[in-house]
């Protein structure tokens, strides 16, 4: 959001008004003011009216919509007809924002559901033109346009007019007035408009009217103002306010809670007027506003002032106990101490000294001082300031330096020794002494101690404490001679709780000891250093900067999460009140921050630029209760809205209870805190239990965004962290994130069942294979025992393939020996023919060589008896004998199947299944070896072989 641009994010215009009499000069100034431009609102220029509902929502009359405003984000609510907007009335009783528009007015309930009333107006008065004033009275409504008072009951609508017109109507304490077209004052009645109080001026248009005493103050257009009552009218008692709006234009006047007037002119900004001490303040576009042209004025329920403008939105923050005095008087520079005076106020900065007469609007240099200035103090009637140069003294507007030292800090009295002073420099402490002519002289630096001495202070023992921001606390005991000193360097390990970040405080004649850890005090009693009580108690253990009493006894403290001050009660006992001046924290000089306390009404902090007035009499904001609101919770995934607080209902008076869809992934909340005050000051931190661990850290975003929650139940809680530090919580928002089905109750007690049929089902079938097993275990009792009875048939069946392999073992055995018989046989046989073959050949050749006839008869006989020997059948008998043995009855099976196989052809398959040779079976058969190739081929016909097969294969495989 933007505003203008006076310091950094709150912004002050300041100047110094003398406006009060008395010996003090008042610090007077201009009000905190936060512009709204319609960039940051985002509609027309024109804001005309204001409204509010008891849950501080913001409503404006824009010309191009209604605004509503929550202290976070700017709505608009604009009319499909695109009627400019002229004025507003919130009724608490309905929960209906009443609108008046052009020719149009009506109402918004609900969720921003706009309802006309037009057709509810009788034919005769439907045409009409802007409804300036709208007014909620007695349970009615009064729209009230130039041709008439439109009066809704809530059922119809009475129209209530006069010949000649009206202009502007007024509620005045319960009443309602109206001027006629010619000026005259009328009051409704009942349901009539009946003269009212006399008027000097009616040739006037009404402004405001404000109650006052019996009668009434009338406030016109023109700047004019008038006391009227029943026995006449009068203009003489506000001849100065008057000559101040004179040419002016007054377009509106509103009285505030304090009785003071806010007045909007068209061409000179706002006039706030007090009636009682009759003083007035004057804001302009030179003191903050965005322009002069104010059209309305409107205070909400927390006591600040609005302004709709000609061009944007102004809140004025009327009730601040803070100003700011810089450059506005012509005061340059870091501030860092102001002392009021009888005659005016001195000023040290980082520049020099300035000096700002009672009643001067502007400051004076002093001349000679250039440079960083420090401390005043006033000793012997005498003020004086420390310098970068030494010491001053400042009187009749003028600076003198009076010693020329090491930078000095500061000058204190030395009570225990009256007519000394003791000055802090950079590099240790300085002796001063009082003249004969009461002005303060340096005498010597004091010896042994050498340390940059901005804090210290005396306790009652006469003894001098010193601070020092880096490096601890020191001692000293002045000696008689009070030029040298015995120091001591308080440790931590005996005394102090820490030896960092020392700044050292008189409070209620007592030593205060500032520290990173919290605040501490001086036991002058036992020299010890303890907690002090209930400053300790209220700030905690955190750093603290700066600890300041001044002269109403408020101690100001400013720590790292607190800035405020303890106000006293009585004498021990103190109650701390935060400050305002939270917000401008970072504003303070961040250099060498100091509290200025010699003033007459309230104190000065310095800061970056200049001085901060604080006025602690004037802190007690009115802060709404429970402001913070969780106003909407939206799903970024589905891009829809989860829960949305009705614009117009009241604020939960109990958690919300929500319910969303695991599957929402990216979670989005808004608030909305109704703080206008503090709209770049809030800051906000989100916890959701059940997800976060803790607080997060502060922030100003109004929106938190969570993603990928699981399924559970969670509470999303805000605080808010206003302009004073004050924490407030918002009522928690119960969030349950259910899970997809198959992780819902419903899903879990079906997974449940199955688990438990399952589980029946493991337990049947358990059963089952116990049974099994049982039946197994029988089985295998049954299969054991069959298998023993089988390894008993085994061992039998064992025994018999022994006794048969034993058989044919003998068998084999006989065969063998059958085999080399036959073997033997048909070798014989062989051999035998062989060697009668050739006893028959050699026979022949001995019969043909021979002569002796009777010896050829001898030789063919034998050579016949061989042949009959060659041919007789006995070897082949045994030898088939032996044969079909061997052979598994070869030749029977083969004459059997081939029936008519010779003897010849039986013995040639023999000898073939004995594998012989061609040679060898001519030999046996006693034929040629072409005979046997001849035999060969008749018993292949006889055997049906094929062509290509083989004789001798199939004999030996048949």
């Amino acid at each position: 959001m933007s505003f203008s641009r006076h310091i950094s994010k709150y912004i002050f215009r300041i100047v110094i008004l003398s406006l009060f009499t008395g010996p003090a000069h008042a610090f007077i100034g201009k009000y905190p003011i936060q512009n709204f431009t319609t960039s940051d609102y985002k509609a027309g220029i024109q804001n005309i009216d204001f409204a509010q509902n008891r849950d501080m929502t913001l409503f404006v009359a824009n010309n191009l919509g209604v605004l509503a405003f929550n202290g976070n984000e700017w709505e608009t609510h604009a009319f499909k007809t695109g009627k400019k907007q002229r004025s507003l009335a919130f009724d608490d009783t309905t929960n209906r924002l009443y609108i008046g528009s052009q020719g149009e007015f009506g109402f918004f309930e609900k969720n921003w559901n706009y309802i006309s009333l037009i057709n509810k107006i009788p034919e005769d008065f439907k045409e009409f033109d802007e409804v300036w004033d709208v007014f909620i009275l007695h349970s009615k409504v009064y729209f009230c346009t130039f041709q008439g008072i439109y009066v809704y009951d809530g059922q119809s609508i009475k129209v209530i007019s006069v010949e000649e017109g009206l202009d502007r109507s007024f509620l005045v304490n319960g009443k309602l007035f109206t001027q006629t077209s010619r000026g005259q004052l009328l009051e409704m009645n009942g349901d009539e408009l009946t003269a009212s109080y006399p008027q000097g001026q009616k040739d006037q248009i009404l402004a405001g009217i404000i109650p006052q005493d019996d009668g009434l103050l009338l406030f016109y257009n023109s700047g004019t103002i008038e006391y009227a009552n029943f026995f006449g009218v009068t203009s003489d008692e506000y001849q100065t306010l008057s000559a101040a709006l004179q040419g002016k234009y007054v377009n509106h006047v509103l009285q505030l809670s304090d009785s003071r007037l806010a007045i909007s002119t068209q061409t000179a900004g706002l006039f706030l007027y007090d009636l009682q001490q009759q003083t007035m303040e004057h804001i302009t576009k030179q003191d903050g506003l965005q322009t002069n042209a104010c059209l309305r004025a409107f205070q909400d329920f927390a006591g600040d002032l609005w302004v709709g403008m000609q061009n944007g939105l102004a809140i004025i923050d009327i009730n601040s106990p803070i100003r700011l005095i810089n450059q506005e008087i012509d005061i340059q520079g870091s501030g860092y101490e102001a002392f009021e005076t009888d005659g005016g106020t001195y000023y040290t900065t980082s520049n020099g000294i300035y000096f700002s007469e009672r009643g001067a609007a502007k400051s004076i240099f002093l001349s000679g001082t250039e440079g960083p200035a420090y401390g005043m103090q006033e000793i012997s009637g005498k003020l004086y300031a420390g310098h970068h140069t030494g010491l001053f003294i400042l009187e009749d507007r003028t600076a003198r330096r009076v010693a020329a030292t090491d930078g000095l800090w500061q000058i204190k009295p030395l009570h225990s020794q009256p007519g000394y002073a003791i000055g802090g420099t950079y590099s240790g402490l300085y002796l001063f002494q009082v003249n004969k002519n009461m002005e303060l002289e340096a005498v010597q630096k004091i010896a042994g101690f050498n340390e940059s001495s901005r804090f210290f202070e005396e306790d009652q023992k006469g003894r001098i404490w010193v601070g020092q921001f880096y490096k601890g606390l020191y001692r000293l005991q002045l000696e008689e001679q009070l030029t040298s000193a015995t120091v001591k360097k308080i440790s931590v390990a005996e005394e102090l709780p820490i030896n960092e970040q020392i700044i050292l405080s008189s409070c209620n004649n007592e030593i205060q000891i500032a520290t990173r850890s919290g605040i501490y005090k001086l036991d002058q009693t036992s020299d010890r250093i303890v907690r002090s009580d209930f400053l300790f108690d209220e700030i905690g253990p955190q750093p603290v900067y700066l600890l300041v009493q001044d002269r109403q006894k408020n101690i100001h403290v400013y720590a790292d999460n607190k800035v405020g001050y303890f106000r006293q009660i009585s004498a021990s006992n103190y109650q701390y009140i935060p400050s305002s001046l939270f917000q401008l924290r970072y504003s303070f000089n961040n250099d060498l921050l100091h509290i200025s306390v010699n003033t007459s009404k309230g104190v000065l902090f310095n800061a970056n630029e200049g001085f901060i007035f604080y006025d602690p009499a004037l802190e007690g904001r009115t802060l709404p209760e429970n402001p913070l609101v969780i106003s909407r919770v939206y799903s970024v995934t589905e891009d829809s809205v989860l829960y949305s607080r009705k614009p117009f209902a009241s604020k939960p008076d109990r958690p919300v209870e929500l319910a969303i869809k695991q599957k929402t992934k990216v979670l989005q909340f808004h608030v909305e805190s109704f703080q206008f005050q503090d709209v770049n000051n809030q800051q906000f931190r989100y916890y959701l239990k059940g997800f976060d661990e803790d607080y997060g850290p502060w922030t100003n975003s109004t929106t938190k965004e969570y993603t990928n929650l699981t399924a559970g139940d969670y509470e999303f809680i805000v605080d808010i962290r206003n302009a004073l530090g004050e924490i407030t919580s918002s009522k928690p928002l119960l969030l349950r994130v259910t899970p997809p089905f198959y992780k819902s109750l419903w899903a879990k007690a079906l997974y449940l069942i199955v688990v438990i049929w399952v589980l029946l089902l493991l337990f049947r079938m358990q059963q089952r294979h116990y049974k099994q097993k049982a039946v197994k275990i029988e089985e295998g009792k049954q299969a054991a025992l069959a298998a023993k009875q089988q390894e008993l048939i085994e061992v039998e069946q064992r025994k018999e393939e022994e006794l048969l392999q034993l058989e044919e073992a003998k068998m084999k055995s006989e065969l063998d020996h059958l085999n080399q018989l036959l073997a033997a046989s048909t070798m014989n046989l062989v051999v035998k023919n062989e060697f009668m073959e050739t006893i028959r050949e050699d026979l022949n050749e001995v019969k043909q060589k021979g002569k002796n006839v009777e010896t050829k008869r001898a030789l063919e006989k034998i050579v016949r008896e061989i042949d009959t020997t060659l041919r007789l059948q006995e070897d082949w008998e045994q030898f088939k004998h032996h044969f079909d043995r061997v052979h598994g009855d070869f030749l029977g099976r083969l004459r059997n199947q081939f029936v008519d196989l010779t003897p010849n052809e039986q013995k040639l398959s023999a000898f073939l299944r004995l594998n012989l040779d061609t040679k060898e079976i001519a030999n046996l058969m006693g034929i040629s070896i072409r005979g046997v190739e001849v035999a060969r081929y008749r018993l292949r016909k006889k055997l049906d072989l094929e062509k290509g097969q083989n004789l001798t294969k199939f004999i030996l495989e048949y």
